[in-house]
């Protein structure tokens, strides 16, 4: 393990944006999660407690900073500069706490997720429906995730599933629409979230007692076709 200590933020972005490039050439797998963490040490408990110092590992290298805390939101703020400096497909995994009212609002650092290209079907709807419905579809728009909840509280459970990279759901869609759609008529498309509960006795339950509860989210692709005259053709939700 190399440690570094006290890194400004700028030699922090680019060596983060360094390992991202790394992880993006040696991916074997649809996704991976980037092998980086933090933690904030503090000395005291409760009201009582002090800021030490923040650690940071990113793969083999450990960063130690004691010049001023760095935050899990402004980690956030490091790692989304490091991913468009490394110019790959990531995102950074995150949890917002708080309402800014009644509790003040908290980040909390989850992972990042390093992705591959999309598959070529894919590329072909997102084309298709850029140049004919006049709407530019982004790689991770799409996805489902399983979600597990207690009471009203829920969180991600499980593996993401995006639509980029499955090819028969992409090549389903995109033979769909060309089948329906004809040289006048109108594309409209557009990305609806999606949220269930999952069993409604399950929920009805865990609103009372301790209990969990299993669902669903994610965001799906809407395509609606139109004649010229606006009848609708074709409405789906996949």
């Amino acid at each position: 393990m190399i440690k570094v200590e006290n890194i400004s933020r700028k030699h922090l972005v680019m060596n983060i944006s360094i390992y991202l490039k790394k992880c993006f050439k040696s991916m074997t797998t649809d996704n991976m999660t980037a092998d980086i963490e933090l933690h904030n040490w503090y000395c005291g408990f409760g009201k009582n407690s002090k800021w030490s110092y923040t650690e940071i590992r990113v793969d083999d290298t450990q960063y130690i900073v004691r010049d001023k805390e760095i935050t899990d939101e402004s980690f956030v703020s490091i790692l989304n500069d490091a991913i468009a400096t490394a110019k790959v497909r990531a995102k950074v995994v995150y949890d917002t706490y708080g309402d800014g009212y009644w509790t003040p609002k908290q980040t909390l650092f989850r992972r990042v997720q390093v992705f591959s290209k999309p598959c070529k079907e894919f590329i072909a709807l997102s084309k298709y429906i850029d140049k004919y419905g006049n709407f530019t579809l982004d790689d991770l728009a799409v996805f489902n995730v399983r979600v597990c909840g207690k009471r009203s509280s829920w969180s991600d459970s499980g593996k993401y599933y995006y639509l980029c990279y499955n090819a028969e759901l992409c090549k389903s869609i995109l033979d769909d629409i060309r089948k329906n759609k004809g040289s006048k008529d109108i594309l409209n498309v557009s990305v609806e979230e999606t949220f269930s509960h999952g069993d409604d006795d399950d929920y009805r339950c865990a609103m009372h007692m301790e209990s969990e509860w299993y669902g669903e989210r994610g965001a799906k692709l809407h395509y609606i076709i139109k004649t010229p005259k606006g009848k609708v053709k074709v409405d789906r939700l996949k």
